[in-house]
């Protein structure tokens, strides 16, 4: 039977939960840093992605081990937003589960462009326009996004 290295999801589940620490008017800056992609990059991707997308369909242990990996990503992004609004960067009343799940979205997407080869500028305004998308104050948005 395959697996997902369990070593590789552990340092998932830590790199998710290390971004959630950090001051609550900085969340933002934090999500925004994890989408970013590198001016320079391998385009290898992430291995749980692409374990998950050649091998969930067939085998449930990998399929419950990418779910339990995404729901922590997802976690950590909700938790975030929920700073995010807690420091009025994010309307209050915005649905943070939804909100995360966004992030986590968007981010699984800009992989997969990567992957493909969209230029990392291209997919950095991309980044940009999804933070921005989702602050209240558009005057603090990043200088990159409109570039």
């Amino acid at each position: 039977m395959l697996t997902i290295a369990p070593q590789y999801c552990a340092d998932s589940d830590q790199s998710a939960a290390a971004r959630v620490d950090g001051p609550e008017d900085q969340a933002l800056d934090r999500l925004r840093t994890w989408l970013t992609v590198p001016e320079a990059t391998d385009r290898l991707g992430c291995l749980l992605a692409k374990t998950t997308a050649e091998l969930a369909w067939e085998d449930e242990a990998i399929a419950a081990r990418s779910r339990a990996a995404y729901e922590t990503l997802r976690e950590s992004c909700r938790l975030l937003v929920e700073q995010a609004q807690r420091a009025g960067q994010v309307d209050p009343d915005a649905d943070s589960a939804a909100l995360g799940g966004l992030v986590l979205a968007t981010h699984r997407g800009l992989e997969a462009l990567l992957k493909a080869g969209i230029d990392p500028k291209t997919l950095n305004r991309i980044a940009d326009a999804a933070i921005d998308g989702i602050t209240l104050d558009s005057a603090g948005a990043s200088a990159g996004a409109g570039a």
